[in-house]
């Protein structure tokens, strides 16, 4: 093995080393922190702290505001969508009724031909066709040579010619499938309907803090008062009052009663768990983001990553 392994230039192949700094085939990876996570009880949707919020059957929470506009917005492209599918769908019906009266033409036509005897099967009658249809008014019928043409139809030579333009192939438009009318759900993809909203009470645990945009530990519990950062948060729904789960499993559950309404509960189905928030620990959230490229350059880095990943290692990818 030569002194200068990683970077000899006496082999056929390049190693992974100069691959790595190449930028070929590289999985690079970071550890995000903790500005990545949204913090509890902040809006899917607007990213910030919701004055009307309100969760979805999941357990994620949204401005009522954002929410409602994300939901009419979907159901504005999917008439858009349906619109255009039904129009498809009325084009294609019209070429095939096109398709079939033009079949239909093209038997009558047949069917008159035989009735009217022009498809004899005398040989005789057949050539004296041909030499009818060959024969120009006014001038005598011209001898062909073997293998000569009398008329040559250019369209068939130009249909195969790639540079002519009226010839040029031409992909048939993508066709649009079957639209699905349902709205969705902006953070999982799931079904959300408007009525499937339950309202919230959010109890807001430092108003400064609120009024100053919202941060972690903005919110907190109903009842102990502590603020909730990254633990498990359960909503109540028949109230509307958020707590932690601890509180639901050593208070709220041994009297099955809202502690704040006292709106009584009927069991685990009134019990809502909400989305945690984000605390940039890896044993709370997937802290871990990763790059894959086959071929990375300078200018794709800029546009894909965006700062936020280690550029490729070879400054020649420009």
């Amino acid at each position: 093995m030569s002194r200068h392994s990683k970077h000899s230039n006496d082999r056929m192949f390049f190693t992974a080393k100069e691959r790595a700094d190449a930028g070929y085939s590289k999985t690079r990876k970071e550890v995000m922190g903790t500005d990545c996570f949204l913090p509890f009880g902040f809006c899917g949707l607007s990213l910030k702290a919701p004055k009307d919020p309100v969760a979805t059957p999941d357990g994620n929470i949204f401005e009522r505001e954002s929410i409602l506009e994300c939901l009419l917005q979907q159901k504005l492209d999917i008439q858009a969508q349906q619109k255009k599918f039904e129009e498809q769908e009325r084009k294609k019906e019209q070429r095939l009724q096109a398709m079939d009266k033009e079949e239909e033409i093209k038997q009558l036509e047949e069917f008159t031909r035989a009735e009217q005897g022009l498809l004899s099967q005398d040989h005789r009658h057949k050539r004296a066709l041909e030499q009818a249809d060959s024969k120009i008014d006014g001038m005598p019928e011209k001898k062909l040579r073997k293998g000569e043409l009398m008329k040559v139809d250019k369209s068939q030579l130009r249909a195969k010619s790639f540079w002519t333009k009226e010839f040029t192939p031409t992909a048939a438009p993508t066709e649009i499938k079957k639209v699905d009318t349902t709205t969705r759900c902006p953070m999982t993809g799931k079904k959300l309907k408007v009525k499937d909203l339950i309202s919230v009470k959010m109890e807001v645990a430092d108003q400064k803090l609120l009024d100053q945009g919202g941060g972690k530990g903005v919110f907190c519990c109903a009842v102990s008062k502590n603020p909730i950062v990254f633990q498990q948060a359960v909503l109540l729904k028949p109230s509307g009052v958020v707590i932690l789960e601890s509180v639901w499993k050593d208070i709220v559950s041994k009297e099955m009663k809202c502690p704040v309404t006292g709106k009584k509960l009927k069991g685990e189905e009134d019990l809502l768990r909400l989305s945690t928030g984000g605390s940039g620990f890896s044993a709370h959230n997937d802290v871990e983001a990763k790059s894959f490229s086959m071929i990375r350059s300078f200018a794709g880095d800029n546009r894909t990553q965006q700062g936020h990943l280690p550029r490729a290692g070879f400054a020649g990818l420009h």
